[in-house]
């Protein structure tokens, strides 16, 4: 056989077999055919267009990702989580404040702002309504909250804040008192942005000629008499003289602690104040600021201790009542509250920073703070305060504030040094044997 003639008869299969293939997709009506087939036309390669350019399957598959992506729709809401004092409908002046910004803020980004106050204690508390929320109905988690320090910590605890690179953002700077660095961070990390702190602090008269010192084992030394909430069921005043001369709460385990000789420290400088006769015996049934600080104003005491936020709301509406002004210690114990994430929706985050960034500004904060009677986070807020007599003692303090150590810590604690403070002023009790009997509580 030739050569042309084994062509021909190739070039016959091959027509054959195509004739074969047509007629039976014809006869079955199939879209494909129902086994792997190879015509003869599969394998051949066009010729690419020199005009275009062939993608690579990775550059392919990353335009696909790019044309797909969408960004997060921007809320239309946001909600926001606040303590009672802090209610922006209670008619105050920290109310309107707080009011007119967060309509001006709704006003300018065209969404709606929802404010539900919450409880800080008993059934129902903040922390309650956030665990049952999160477990129940998620979607309606605030964006912004205020806890207190006590609640940051148990927040933490039970996942139901969130952190956020912009909270660690906003927290660099010099622009920041000691205290707030402690209260925004839980374990080092940066989980809130601290709002305000309200210290204790050593106030007197204004008319004074002798001014109080501004060490706290120096009371005995203070002209007139003084006083204490003595039976404070927390012994805060007791806790304020004992970490001031450096006594820790905490032990490396994080279970609470006392330590005997700065807790002797501590009672000797009741001691001392008591054999000079300096504080006054109803001390011994004050148990909580408010007590105290009628007292002052009823001119029954010369020097006391009591919250900053006390002395800042007085008004001056009896001109007989004295007019108070503070010390400048090294150390002293404040509460403090800030605001935290609730909701881990990250375009929900991003808008609340937004807010927040605005809310924490030094104009507002300045203004809002001073309305709440409450110190700010940040010293060039307090520097734009309008209190002309107490804000240089404020700065002071303000420096000088340590958050009180965590609830639980305190809650064990607080007895035991209740029951010091009144054997020392009450039973005459002797110092180093209530230190060793306090030390020894501690479990």
């Amino acid at each position: 056989m030739t050569k042309r003639d084994k062509n021909r008869k190739g070039l016959l299969s091959r027509i054959t077999l195509v004739t074969l293939v047509i007629l039976l997709i014809m006869l079955t009506g199939c879209e494909s055919l129902p086994f792997d087939f190879e015509l003869p036309w599969q394998n051949a390669t066009q010729p690419p267009d020199a005009t275009e350019t062939q993608p690579t399957p990775e550059a392919s598959a990353t335009t696909r990702s790019e044309s797909t992506e969408t960004p997060l729709p921007t809320p239309e809401k946001l909600i926001l989580w606040l303590p009672p004092d802090l209610d922006p409908h209670n008619g105050t002046d920290a109310g309107d404040l707080l009011l007119e910004k967060l309509n001006s803020y709704a006003f300018a980004n065209k969404i709606e702002i929802v404010v539900r106050i919450k409880s800080q204690t008993g059934s129902g508390s903040l922390i309650d309504s956030l665990t049952a929320t999160k477990a129940a109905v998620p979607e309606t988690l605030p964006d912004l909250i205020v806890l207190s320090a006590n609640d940051l910590q148990v927040a933490s605890q039970r996942n139901l804040i969130y952190e956020n690179e912009r909270l660690t953002g906003m927290l660099g700077g010099n622009d920041w008192y000691p205290f707030a660095s402690q209260l925004s961070q839980v374990d080092e990390e940066v989980l809130a942005i601290a709002l305000m702190a309200d210290p204790l602090t050593l106030i007197y008269s204004s008319t004074n000629l002798l001014i109080p010192s501004n060490e706290w084992d120096q009371i005995h030394n203070n002209f007139g008499i003084f006083g204490f909430a003595a039976d404070d069921p927390l012994g805060r005043f007791l806790l304020l003289l004992y970490m001031s001369a450096g006594g820790d709460v905490i032990d490396g385990q994080g279970y609470a602690l006392l330590e005997e000789e700065p807790l002797v420290a501590a009672l000797q400088a009741l001691k001392n104040a008591l054999n000079t006769r300096h504080i006054n015996s109803l001390s011994l049934s004050y148990q909580n600021d408010a007590q105290v600080f009628q007292s002052f104003l009823d001119r029954n005491l010369d020097t006391a201790v009591v919250p900053a936020s006390y002395v800042l709301s007085h008004t001056d509406e009896n001109s007989n009542q004295p007019d108070a002004m503070m010390t400048e210690p090294e150390f002293t114990l404040a509460t403090g509250s800030a605001w935290a994430l609730g909701n881990p929706d990250i375009a929900r985050q991003e808008l609340a920073m937004d807010l927040l960034e605005e809310l924490m500004q030094t104009e507002f904060l300045a203004n809002w703070t001073e309305a709440l009677h409450k110190l700010p986070s940040r010293p060039s807020a307090l520097g734009a305060w309008t209190e002309p007599n107490l804000k240089p003692a404020l700065e002071k303090v303000a420096m000088a504030a340590v958050i009180y150590p965590p609830g639980a810590v305190l809650n064990q604690l607080g007895p035991i040094l209740r029951n010091a403070t009144l054997l020392i002023l009450r039973d005459g009790g002797d110092v180093v044997e209530t230190a060793r009997l306090a030390v020894e509580s501690v479990k």
